[in-house]
């Protein structure tokens, strides 16, 4: 079973609930993780916990799990001319806006004649999604390897392992 502070290395692949792929490593390199650096979704974090090297798992969230629920009250009206002059705008043009915090991308939601209204949700809010999820290595947290592959070139495998030796 796994820990919070262990690392491990994963395939996934995420999908909409209709089979729509939106994001996958299968193809490419896996990803690395520490289980509790809140860098993954907590379901995903979850599910991986309970894996051991060399399972696969299927989970499906719901939107609260995933990337939350829509927020209506992330919508907001703004004076059309004062805000974007003549420039044209259609539904789903991405507007970004400087903040106190960095920049935030929002989503033309609605055009009228006089006002607009922008969308500041996440693209994936209010979406259930599927992971397909492989572990394929572990870095316990005390630094020992649980598999039989090399977790990557940096570690070779080596039940004394010491992660602060590299």
């Amino acid at each position: 079973m796994l820990n919070i502070g262990d690392t491990v290395k994963v395939h996934y692949t995420g999908k909409y609930t209709d089979g729509k792929v939106f994001d996958s490593t299968v193809a490419s390199e896996p990803i690395l993780f520490t289980i509790g650096d809140e860098m993954m979704l907590p379901a995903f974090e979850e599910a991986v916990m309970q894996m051991e090297v060399g399972d696969k798992k299927t989970i499906e969230l719901k939107a609260s799990e995933a990337y939350g629920d829509f927020d209506e009250e992330l919508l907001m009206e703004v004076n059309r001319k004062e805000i974007f002059g003549d420039k044209e705008l259609k539904v789903g043009d991405t507007i970004q806006a400087p903040t106190d915090e960095g920049v935030v991308v929002l989503k033309v939601y609605k055009v009228g004649d006089d006002e607009v209204i922008l969308d500041a949700n996440s693209e994936m809010a209010g979406k259930e999604v599927v992971f397909e999820i492989e572990l394929l290595a572990i870095l316990k947290g005390d630094g020992k390897l649980t598999d039989e592959d090399d977790f990557d070139e940096e570690f070779p495998i080596d039940e004394d392992i010491d992660v602060e030796d590299y």
